[in-house]
Order: C-alpha cells, then structure tokens, then sequence
C-alpha cells in the first residue's frame, strides 16, 4: 500500500498501524505462507503440494524486499528529472522511487516464482490491505488492475527489449482485505483477460493474452470453512493468543513458526488490540456526538408538535420521549 497518506477508516494511520502494516506483511512473506496462498489462488500451482511450491518454485527470499520495489518508477521522464531516479524494474533493482503526483508508491510483497513443468517464470504481488474497511474512497479492484500493469509495463529492458513482446512474463496482483463489502464476507473474485470472438472462426493461443491477473481476497469476520481463507483469518482476525494460534498452524497446517515469526505474530496480536481499542473509543465518542443531535432533533420536534396542541400521546409515540420529559419540557414553554 501507499507509503504515504495511509489511512484506516477515513483517519491518517499512527505508528501502531504502520507497526502492524510491517510486522504483517513481514509475516505473510516467508515461502511456506505464501505457498499456501499460490496453491488456492495462481491456476499454475494448484496440482503441487505446499512444501515443493516453497522449496522448488518461489525464488529467492521474499521478505527481503517487503515493502520497498516501487510501483510508479518510470511513469515519465520529467518525475524521473524531478526525483533524479532512475527506472526500476520487477526484479528489484531499486528500492525506493516518488511520482511527482502520487508520492512514494509500494508494492508490498513482491517476488517471482517459477511455472511447474513449463518452467517458465511469473511475476506476483501479495498486497496486505490492513484497514478495516474497503471503502477507500477509490476501487480497490481498479488499483489492483493498475499494479498488474506496472508489473507489466516495467518489464520492457528488463526481461524483453526493444519490440520482443514474447518475452512478457505473467504477473499477479493478490490482495487480501481485512473487511469485505456488503455481502461479500470470505470471498474470492479474480479478474483477468479472457478472449471474446465477436465474428468469425479461430483462437489466438491463451498464453499471447493471458498475461495479467488481479486477484481480491475479502476476509470480514464470518467464519468459513475455505482452507486459505480459514488460514487468513486465523493469522490476522482471531483473538486468540499468539501461542494458540502457533498450536493450530503446526497442527492444522504444518507451519512450524521461528522465533521471529512467533514474535512478530505477538507483535500483530497486541498492535491489533491497541488500534482496535483506539478505534471503540473514537467510535464511541462520535456515536455520543450523534446522540445530541439526535436528541436536539427530538426536542424541536416535539416543541413544534406542542405548539400545534398534539395530543401528549401522539407526541410520545411519534418522538418514543418519554410522559416525563414531555410534561417538563411543556412546562417550560
């Protein structure tokens, strides 16, 4: 996500949500999470046990680069003059850059991994969205098709050059929400480039346009039965304690934890309580606001309504004031 102007809900994001933005994205980026991820998500790695996407296809150390490959590198000559960057590429040449009209932009999880039989090579971005809403105030799935084509974009020079378009690789954009939108708790929606013959006869081959996939995880707080899914919210929405959810990964998922792991899952255990305190009580405080103006509103409409010489009955049904405050309040007019 944005390195810049993060929010949570509508607010600008303190150190307890960019602590946990960090130690989160940190935790997803060790090989046997995410190979749990390519199993449910990418079609290429669904017939291949978790323990060979891990060790055979995921290339390098991931949590390496977590949060520092930007995404707007190149997007034209005069932010390059502006920032005096130079362009960046999907293999992580570089680790930071700043548009001149969007700030510091991030991918979060960024590696590659290697096609099973093909052996062929794809791109792949796992976005953690820690906010606790999807309403962003822009499409999470138009920011989403947007990553997928820097990925693609940024590939010319770097694995093709020149007009040698048969060079561009595959990329995925996978991004796990925290929320969902209504209706939409634990679901999966992919997006992709799908061929559509309007006239005539014959197929371009599927690997010319199959090139892009974006991908939304929305979690929320139904249980599920989904394995990844069950997974995903284990790790970011249970309430149980950092050593209960250790006990359930090794035993439902044979995920052994390091003591960094463990330590940063305490990390996101405590970080989330803080943030989730924090944002009761602003919740709390503005419900109590809106019950003033709730409660102005009453008063004026059952002044007018006395005025108008209702009777007292149709005023406490209409307002649900109770015969007390009514008489009181008549009393003093």
């Amino acid at each position: 996500m944005d390195a810049d102007n993060r929010t949570v809900d509508g607010m600008l994001m303190d150190d307890d949500n960019a602590s946990y933005d960090k130690a989160a994205k940190r935790f997803l980026a060790r090989k046997m999470l995410l190979a749990w991820i390519l199993k449910y998500l990418v079609a290429e790695f669904r017939d291949c046990s978790i323990k060979d996407i891990a060790e055979k296809y995921i290339e390098g150390d991931p949590t390496l680069t977590v949060g520092t490959l930007p995404v707007d590198a190149d997007l034209t000559n005069a932010a390059r003059k502006a920032t005096k960057k130079k362009p960046g590429n999907i293999k992580g040449a570089r680790n930071e850059d700043s548009s001149t009209t969007e700030g510091t932009a991030i991918f979060d999880i960024m590696f590659r991994a290697i096609v099973p039989m093909t052996g062929e090579t794809i791109a792949l971005i796992i976005n953690i969205e820690p906010q606790r809403t999807v309403h962003t105030g822009y499409s999470l799935v138009r920011r989403g098709i947007y990553y997928a084509c820097r990925m693609i974009s940024s590939q010319k020079e770097v694995e093709f050059t020149g007009d040698d378009y048969n060079n561009i690789k595959k990329v995925y954009t996978i991004w796990l929400v925290m929320d969902a939108p209504k209706g939409g708790s634990n679901s999966i929606r992919r997006y992709e480039i799908k061929e559509k013959i309007l006239h005539g006869h014959g197929r371009e081959d599927v690997k010319n346009y199959d090139l892009m996939v974006a991908i939304m995880v929305y979690l929320g707080n139904k249980a599920t039965k989904h394995r990844l899914l069950k997974l995903l919210h284990l790790i970011f929405l249970d309430k149980l304690k950092a050593a209960e959810k250790k006990t359930i990964l090794k035993r439902d998922y044979d995920l052994v934890l390091t003591p960094v792991m463990e330590e940063e899952l305490t990390k996101m255990g405590s970080l989330a309580l803080g943030i989730a305190e924090r944002a009761a009580t602003a919740a709390a405080a503005k419900a109590e606001k809106q019950g003033k103006k709730e409660g102005m509103r009453i008063t004026m409409d059952a002044i007018r309504m006395l005025k108008e010489n209702l009777p007292l009955d149709t005023i406490i049904k209409k307002t649900g004031m109770t015969l007390q405050s009514l008489t009181e309040l008549k009393a003093m007019l």
